[in-house]
């Protein structure tokens, strides 16, 4: 097996359960734990793995409320919006899309109507434009890595 093949496959398996031990790892490609150490600190050293997560049962923790926001900003005001965006903490998410709506990003909050208040008296006054809501009404699958 090819050292590229080796570590895409170690990123699949990885991308779905981020707490495989690199013994468990092996086992599965047939290379020992120490191969595996070795191409998962040359795949972080790459940047190819930018860090791990767990996936969190929103619900469970008071999250009742998801939303992926569509807006436009005017470039002056870009940087800024962008800026505060990424220091709120109920942003998980931001992309810059093409359309006519360039910036999107996803909102999650308590509840519909505190989604609603931080987009009408956090969001706007940044200069957001054009903004379009789309809730989620159910997560069907969700790994963070795929």
């Amino acid at each position: 097996m090819l050292q590229e093949d080796l570590d895409s496959r170690i990123l699949r398996m990885l991308q779905r359960n981020g707490k495989l031990t690199y013994e468990e790892i092996g086992a599965m490609v047939d290379r020992s734990p120490s191969t595996i150490r070795d191409r998962i600190r040359k795949l972080e050293e790459e940047k190819k793995i930018l860090g791990y997560s767990a996936i969190v049962n929103q619900e469970k923790i008071g999250i009742n409320a998801d939303a992926y926001v569509s807006a436009d900003v005017a470039p002056e005001r870009s940087q800024n919006a962008m800026a505060v965006l990424f220091s709120m903490e109920n942003v998980s998410e931001i992309l810059r899309v093409t359309g006519e709506r360039r910036i999107m990003f996803r909102i999650r909050a308590a509840s519909n109507s505190e989604l609603i208040d931080t987009i009408d008296r956090k969001i706007r006054p940044l200069g957001f434009e054009n903004i379009e809501v789309t809730m989620v009404l159910e997560h069907v699958v969700r790994y963070p890595g795929l």
